[in-house]
């Protein structure tokens, strides 16, 4: 079951870094072009959220089954719950240019924010080593 859990998390966080480095590129994209934010952006940005609370979840699961997380990773996995959604917050559901460029480097930031707590050699969490096993 733990393995499971290992896998789940390495999967929702590989998904988590990859969708908002996309939202970021779609975001900045449309800043360029000088066009606002659509409402494919916005179902984006909280299927985003929805893996970053899918992601918080596992982490939980891994603390209750005994593995030694550290509590920051906790702290990350709230920064990527609510960072998306607070952004929108902020900006009061604004739709322009603007809006479009600060989403953008907001998303980039959180993607590299992801990338930071999935590094193995910062040790901030650990990730399991998935090696194949022969079956006889």
């Amino acid at each position: 079951m733990t393995n499971l859990i290992d896998s789940l998390g390495l999967i929702l966080s590989n998904a988590y870094i990859l969708f908002c480095l996309f939202l970021g590129l779609w975001a900045g994209l449309n800043a360029l072009r000088g066009e606002g934010l659509s409402g494919n952006f916005w179902g984006a940005m909280w299927t985003a959220t929805f893996l970053g609370i899918a992601g918080l979840v596992v982490w939980l699961l891994r603390t209750l089954a005994g593995e030694p997380l550290r509590w920051v990773y906790f702290l990350y996995s709230l920064f990527f719950v609510l960072v998306l959604p607070g952004t929108f917050s902020l900006l009061r559901g604004r739709d322009d240019r603007t809006a479009a460029a600060i989403f953008a480097g907001v998303a980039i930031f959180s993607a590299l924010a992801a990338i930071s707590a999935t590094d193995p050699s910062r040790g901030i969490i650990v990730l399991p080593v998935l090696t194949p096993t022969a079956v006889p």
